[in-house]
């Protein structure tokens, strides 16, 4: 299966600067400059894609392969050259509302615009600028984050520590992962020199998700589980891409990073982990078949389990095509564990006896599979682990990669008749499920921009 990739992107968020010997800053949002007044030091801080509000949860529902993002909150500070000392804070909350305003040049999303005025300004120097962009009811515990403040001279001042490490809370509804962005930038300023450098923020997790029609009749079949592997329960954050990426997916040649973010591993692979279930009775009236193919009946045997009643908006929920079924979630990156099928897709009854299975493989020209992975060190808490060895059946979900069976560009099936779950179309490019029937494996496919979208293979 061909590699499919993203039109879009789902987080941009720029910051981009010039000085003068007036520390005058300008600032750019993508094509021209915006002229400020003398002596003034402006952030634009601009997240592209500002979402659509189908989020029912912390953070947002997977629903497709398509580049957005609805972080609530964005936090930045500014440190000294030794990335230690905090010289700034800035803490912008309700980021979709009243935190900041649409924006169309050069992009499409939000912004908001910050003066350092006063004792806020930078002196010339050299300084580390991060940003982090999260949801405000977070299943992670950002303590690390939510605490970080202004430096202050004297006995017990606040020193900040790199590579954050945050782990999933213990009552969260959502153990898998969530997505967040986050990014950093070093930033020069010279006395009588003007600099212009942009900070990006992309997503911190994989994504992981099975998109499917044609499913197999066999009784007692109640779920379709996308299993894993092994499973992380913490997030690093550090070691970011921080590169302002195009295409959605494609595009993004040597800037793509390969990077295991992940720690606090559950198990070592002797188990497997659930990543999404598809509820077959969600999808379908009844799990029969009637017309003897041996496969569960569709057509008006199928429903659309997250169509609201009533007569909801177009736009306000997904829609699929007639007949599929979808599962997908934010995961946490994780290794390859030696020896061990990555993901598996499983047919199972209500007591979860597998009663069908379908190895979901890497496509064996996918680019994943030349590389080396960069994974965060836990025993020595830095990025020293290189990890070799990738392969078509064993591989690594890496951060802010996509791994998609089946085709879904779009929570729109077809994003021209917004609100219709459209009829099976072969021919659409943008919006196919991988069909079970007489299928053995799977063929993952990956991307936001995504930096890569791999097309997954059932076996």
């Amino acid at each position: 299966m061909k590699k499919n990739y993203l039109l879009g992107m789902a987080l941009i968020a720029s910051l981009s600067f010039y000085s003068c010997d007036k520390e005058v800053v300008y600032v750019q949002d993508g094509n021209g400059v915006e002229s400020v007044a003398d002596g003034a030091q402006i952030i634009t801080l601009q997240v592209e894609n500002g979402g659509d509000g189908l989020a029912t949860r912390a953070g947002r529902p997977l629903f497709s392969a398509e580049a957005k993002q609805t972080i609530e909150n964005v936090k930045l500070w500014i440190c000294d050259n030794t990335g230690k000392k905090v010289v700034y804070v800035k803490e912008i909350s309700n980021w979709n509302t009243d935190g900041s305003t649409v924006y169309t040049t050069g992009g499409h999303g939000r912004q908001t615009t910050i003066e350092l005025k006063d004792a806020d300004k930078l002196a010339a120097g050299t300084y580390q600028i991060y940003a982090v962009g999260y949801s405000a009811t977070s299943d992670y515990d950002l303590t690390k984050v939510t605490e970080v403040k202004k430096t202050e001279e004297g006995e017990g001042k606040y020193t900040f520590s790199e590579n954050m490490v945050l782990p999933i809370k213990g009552d969260a509804t959502n153990k898998i992962g969530e997505e967040i962005f986050a990014g950093q930038m070093e930033l020069t300023v010279e006395q009588g020199k003007g600099f212009k450098k942009p900070i990006v923020l992309n997503r911190q997790v994989a994504g992981a998700f099975a998109y499917v029609k044609d499913i197999p009749y066999m009784e007692g079949a109640k779920y379709l589980k996308l299993v894993a592997s092994a499973q992380n329960q913490s997030l690093v954050l550090g070691n970011f891409n921080s590169f302002d990426l195009t295409g959605n997916g494609s595009g993004n040649g040597k800037n793509v990073k390969y990077v295991v973010n992940g720690t606090s591993g559950k198990a070592d692979g002797s188990d497997t982990y659930v990543i999404s279930t598809i509820d077959l009775n969600d999808w379908f009236t009844a799990i029969k078949d009637e017309d003897g193919d041996n496969l569960i009946d569709a057509g008006k045997n199928w429903k659309n389990p997250h169509r609201p009643s009533g007569s909801p908006a177009a736009g306000t929920y997904p829609t699929f095509q007639k007949g599929s079924a979808f599962g997908g979630e934010f995961v946490i990156p994780f290794a390859h564990v030696d020896g061990k099928q990555t993901l598996t897709l499983q047919l199972t009854n209500a007591g979860g006896k597998v009663l069908r299975s379908w190895k979901v493989n890497l496509g064996s020209t996918d680019e994943q599979l030349k590389q080396t992975i960069t994974c965060w060190n836990s025993g020595s808490t830095d990025w020293s682990t290189s990890l070799s060895g990738e392969s078509a059946n064993t591989y690594s979900l890496v951060r802010n990669h996509l791994y998609g069976i089946g085709t879904r560009m779009n929570d729109e099936a077809n994003p021209g008749k917004p609100g219709v779950d459209p009829d099976p179309d072969p021919k659409n490019p943008n919006d196919k499920p991988e069909s079970l029937n007489n299928k053995q494996e799977l063929v993952l496919k990956v991307n936001d921009n995504w930096e890569v979208i791999h097309g997954m293979e059932l076996d």
